[in-house]
């Protein structure tokens, strides 16, 4: 991970081993191919990079539902849960990813198979994870039923590495900074989502016969 974070895709299994104390040919006998090499590192990456901060145990990337039932559902205090919760991951996010954020996220046309399982295991991970964090937030925030679908979005850009990376190389925020705008702004599309449905329920409150 700390040689893909600092090259990229292009990392090579000499500079692999080298960190790695093991030469090439022992990565090789675990490993078919490079691409292999690369993707199996990029699932490792995915599962810091969504593991719970509390949480020590590491856990398969590719264990979806194991993943969403390991995080917490017990929300004492559900601002500074927002708050612990877009701190990490956009601090994790620079931490982990590093410059191979490009080659994670950016679309592959020439993509080999095992590359594009990890474009595959990505996107699930994104959908999986974001529209749990939504729900959670949402009923512990006092909302019914499932949340509206802007406010999973709005989960969806508030907790992207896209948001990141912009905020980082644009405007030259640091990922606490990032953690903090992207923690205010969740609040408060959070509060007036739920707001607006109580309102909504108790406008068809008063136009129902008693």
């Amino acid at each position: 991970m700390e040689v893909v974070a600092r090259r990229g895709f292009d990392a090579t299994v000499e500079e692999i081993a080298q960190v790695s104390g093991v030469s090439p040919r022992t990565i090789f006998r675990h490993y078919v191919s490079h691409d292999r090499l690369i993707a199996a590192t990029v699932k490792d990456m995915f599962d810091v990079i969504g593991r719970w901060p509390i949480e020590d145990l590491p856990r398969p990337a590719d264990d979806l539902e194991g993943w969403v039932d390991a995080l917490p559902r017990d929300i004492p205090d559900l601002d500074a849960w927002i708050d612990d919760l877009t701190l990490t991951i956009h601090t994790r996010i620079v931490e982990v990813f590093g410059v191979a954020f490009w080659d994670i996220h950016g679309p592959n046309s020439t993509a080999t198979p095992a590359l594009s399982e990890v474009a595959t295991l990505r996107r699930q991970y994104r959908r999986r994870g974001v529209e749990f964090l939504a729900t959670l937030a949402w009923r512990k925030a006092g909302g019914t039923g499932d949340p509206p679908a802007e406010l999973v979005w709005a989960f969806a850009l508030n907790l992207s590495a896209f948001t990141t990376q912009a905020l980082m190389i644009d405007f030259d925020l640091a990922p606490a900074a990032v953690g903090e705008l992207t923690a205010d702004t969740l609040k408060l599309l959070l509060h007036h989502a739920v707001d607006r449905q109580r309102q909504e329920h108790e406008g068809a409150g008063e136009g129902t016969d008693p």
